[in-house]
């Protein structure tokens, strides 16, 4: 079963999204901060999905660490109501993510996610 990991400090948002990506059948790690991402064996999780407004660090912050620091190449996925979206494109650009707006729809959720961890199967 392939594992999903969730950042967002909203439990709300958390919850609800843990609760549509189990009922796809992927297993989920759900964290409220980037610094607890960080900590997770990283090497089991098959995607990532991640809020970009986040008190600690953005969501920009968080993929550049995973992929240069953590050396992590999960599908990385941002959710994100932000508006200006100018500093983020770049970077999802540059590293492969996808932008998922807020709210978030189920079945757009579950076919991005399909979609990202096809590419890596391919």
């Amino acid at each position: 079963m392939q594992t999903v990991l969730v950042i967002d400090d909203d439990l709300f948002v958390l919850s609800l999204v843990s609760d549509i990506v189990q009922s796809a059948g992927y297993h989920v790690v759900t964290v409220q901060s980037p610094e607890a991402a960080f900590q997770q064996d990283l090497e089991n999780i098959s995607a990532i999905l991640c809020d970009y407004n986040m008190p600690e660090m953005n969501g920009a912050d968080v993929l550049i660490a995973m992929r240069e620091l953590k050396e992590c190449h999960a599908p990385f996925i941002f959710l994100t109501g932000h508006e200006q979206l100018d500093d983020l494109i770049p970077v999802a650009i540059r590293y492969g993510a996808e932008l998922l707006p807020k709210p978030i729809h189920p079945v757009e959720l579950i076919r991005l996610l399909m979609k990202q961890l096809a590419n890596v199967a391919a």
